[in-house]
């Protein structure tokens, strides 16, 4: 597809899927309740926030987690097109998006939403996603983890399916992709939805030619000697005893701005399941960063990856090289490892943000810097290089971040099945 087409076609999208978001008080957001403990809907559906105490060793800090033990669903439909691969995105609106729009995957959807407990339309293409059929291949489906800096055991099932010859109606608000118009995508900011992205990342192939330079049992052991040493201890207090935290009514938010505020939200649309609705949403302060290493060694792109234990989440995991929250709050408290590279060769930058329905316009500025063999930089213990195929093996055990999967699949997004 010309890249000029699917701008345009974009830009009518937004024209005529409406959303009116406001600022609102916590105790004007219908079918919420802002408890003691923790903020809810009514209906016990969709998600909660609940505020956590967390210590390890010495180290003690106050935040609030997104609590959705629902396993979502994200899934994207492939076919062939005059011998050439697409991919099957919606435009979608969501109350913290951006710049209004975004490219999300075919389906994007909470159990909640799929089975419809907020009383509206049905999700689109859902049975390819939830029944079986020899029409179609799965080509790849793993449950892969979410933010577990913002949110408590999140995860995802994240699906590409290919229809192989079965011919399906395209709804206007979808439109097929190729691959150089993914790539296309990548280079405008916040166009393409970072839940699009992770299908992807678990649909990288690997290469023909790959000499890690160390043992795969190596690169495991970083996780394990992280869950052997670092115990994170978790309980749930109260919002009051949320330490370096204030409330207020219109929204709740730590004082020193190292994390992020909680905002309420009233939303009219014509282009959701619903035409209104009310909810919470996770704003982050300020930018983050998001940026990787990338070394050939014996001939083999590596990655350098960092180990390390996310508070929401149970297991440690790898992330980016530099993987900061807050960024511009950031760098003025501590020294960042390996910050230089990034700034001083970098071969692929884009920004985009987090995905719409739970956090309000969090923008992440992503970096690739291939560094030479003369760079013969020390790593910390927690870091180590990964080749791409052991990348690839990592994504498929839910071993790397959210964050960390997606900007590998950003940079191999010709390696897409």
């Amino acid at each position: 597809m010309n890249n000029k087409y699917l701008i345009k076609w974009i830009s009518n999208q937004k024209k005529k899927n409406f959303m009116n978001v406001i600022k609102t008080s916590s105790s004007n957001v219908d079918n919420w309740k802002v408890g003691e403990k923790k903020i809810y809907n009514l209906k016990k559906a969709f998600f909660s926030i609940l505020p956590f105490e967390f210590k390890i060793k010495t180290k003690k800090w106050y935040q609030p987690l997104i609590i959705q033990k629902e396993v979502g669903i994200l899934g994207i439909l492939k076919k062939k097109i005059k011998g050439e691969d697409y991919y099957l995105l919606q435009a979608k609106v969501e109350p913290g998006n951006s710049n209004g729009i975004q490219l999300s995957p075919t389906i994007q959807a909470t159990k909640s939403n799929y089975l419809r407990k907020h009383g509206g339309k049905s999700t689109s293409y859902l049975n390819f996603f939830i029944k079986k059929s020899k029409k179609n291949k799965i080509l790849s489906s793993f449950r892969l983890s979410e933010q577990g800096t913002r949110y408590f055991n999140k995860s995802n099932k994240n699906i590409l399916i290919d229809l192989k010859n079965q011919k399906i109606k395209k709804l206007k608000n979808f439109i097929w992709v190729n691959r150089n118009n993914l790539r296309y995508l990548l280079n405008k900011n916040n166009l393409l939805n970072m839940d699009t992205i992770s299908v992807i990342s678990c649909s990288i192939k690997k290469n023909n030619f790959d000499e890690p330079l160390n043992n795969f049992q190596n690169i495991l052991r970083k996780i394990k000697n992280i869950k052997k040493n670092i115990q994170v201890k978790k309980k749930i207090v109260s919002f009051a005893n949320l330490k370096s935290w204030k409330i207020l009514n219109d929204k709740i938010f730590d004082i020193e701005k190292n994390f992020f505020s909680i905002i309420f939200l009233k939303i009219k649309s014509n282009s959701r399941e619903v035409k209104q609705w009310s909810q919470p949403i996770i704003s982050d302060h300020f930018i983050s960063l998001n940026g990787f290493l990338i070394k050939e060694i014996n001939k083999t792109n590596h990655y350098l990856l960092n180990a390390t234990q996310e508070p929401g989440l149970n297991d440690p995991k790898f992330t980016s090289s530099v993987s900061i929250k807050n960024y511009r709050k950031s760098i003025k408290n501590k020294k960042i490892n390996f910050l230089n590279f990034l700034n001083k060769k970098n071969v692929f930058k884009f920004v985009n943000s987090d995905e719409g329905g739970r956090f309000y316009k969090n923008e992440t500025h992503n970096i690739i810097s291939i560094i030479s063999e003369k760079d013969n930089i020390i790593l910390p213990k927690n870091f180590i290089w990964a080749s791409h195929n052991q990348v690839v093996d990592l994504i498929k055990k839910n071993l790397l971040t959210i964050e960390a999967r997606n900007l590998f699949a950003s940079f191999n997004i010709d390696k897409i099945h």
